[in-house]
């Protein structure tokens, strides 16, 4: 038996990295962004796709090891989230003035969230491109796709996630109990911000979910977007496309992929010392600065964290708290 929890508009999103053109695959970007807006809610989810690819369906029982986290980096009126899409000017202490690229939409669609043989399974039908081009097979974006889906217990930790944590209410926290991952029977659970998801490519010859052909799936008219400022290549011909850069840059002032609010997991992606901390996990102490602007790298962290690591000192690092201190040293 299958029950529909939820339906809306599904949109993905690149970031080039800085200083790329015209991407090639997945090492061009800085990040891969998943947006779910429900039909019900005036409200919208943005999501961080890690691997910066879909996980890949693969002929006959869908595999764990075919499963990429998600992390919700924030939730709001969608015309609030689109202000995180858009390019954003900042000064660096060694390279002047930058531009973070906008986030270019590369698939728009449909999907449902539905419960189906003792899961929750995520489904989607793209409406753009009508074909599939070198852009979305080298993020894993099919025409149509099957995925189940459950939530992290953020009291629990899991190798390869994420440690942010959602600040989930009481009724919601509960049902996680000692589980480590749940179900999306309540879909409330996708409305916070740090919150985690799973997704495992089902069986590719599974039977479908019904999706639905109503609905709008437009992610300039949802994210208040100006299609002149944005290119419309990948959602027109399937193919990666340079970012224009003409869009008004947020100001640099606070988080610069939240519409300039500072804070919130986002801040991972910022010169900030978050940031910093973020791009440094797992590095090995003692460090010089090479060191750690290497294991940043192996991170795949921002090209703006990367910056400030390398203006700061060129000495022995023995602690966190000694990169924590070269850093208010350089900003």
């Amino acid at each position: 038996m299958t029950q529909t929890i939820e339906t809306g508009e599904m949109h993905f999103f690149y970031r080039p990295k800085i200083d790329t053109e015209t991407p090639s695959d997945a090492d061009d970007l800085q990040r891969m962004y998943l947006a779910l807006v429900p039909d019900d809610r005036e409200c919208a989810r943005l999501f961080i796709v890690g691997r910066k690819q879909m996980p890949e369906i693969l002929p006959g029982e869908s595999k764990a090891s075919e499963r990429h986290w998600l992390l919700v980096s924030g939730v709001g009126a969608p015309a609030e989230l689109g202000a995180a899409l858009r390019p954003v000017d900042y000064e660096t202490k060694t390279r002047g003035e930058r531009q973070t690229p906008q986030a270019i939409p590369v698939g728009s669609g449909r999907y449902v969230i539905a419960s189906r043989d003792d899961s929750t399974q995520l489904a989607y039908s793209l409406r753009s491109p009508k074909e599939i081009g070198d852009a979305q097979k080298a993020l894993n974006i099919r025409g149509e796709a099957r995925y189940v889906i459950a939530v992290k217990n953020p009291s629990v930790s899991v190798p390869g996630f994420p440690e942010a944590k959602p600040g989930y209410p009481e009724d919601l926290a509960d049902r996680f109990a000692d589980e480590r991952w749940i179900d999306v029977s309540d879909s409330r659970l996708l409305d916070h911000e740090n919150a985690q998801v799973v997704l495992i490519g089902a069986e590719d010859e599974a039977a479908p979910l019904e999706i639905g052909s109503d609905g709008k799936a437009d992610p300039f008219a949802t994210f208040g977007l100006d299609p002149e400022d944005w290119p419309e290549v990948p959602l027109k011909e399937g193919a990666f496309a340079e970012a224009t850069g003409e869009a008004a840059p947020v100001e640099s002032e606070g988080d610069r992929s939240k519409g300039g609010r500072r804070g919130g997991p986002a801040a991972a992606d910022t010169d900030s010392a978050a940031g910093v901390t973020s791009a440094l996990k797992g590095i090995s102490f003692p460090s010089d600065r090479s060191g750690l602007v290497r294991q940043a790298r192996d991170n795949d962290a921002s090209d703006e964290v990367i910056d400030l690591i390398e203006s700061m000192p060129d000495r022995q690092f023995e602690t966190m708290a000694d990169v924590s201190k070269a850093v208010g040293e350089v900003r």
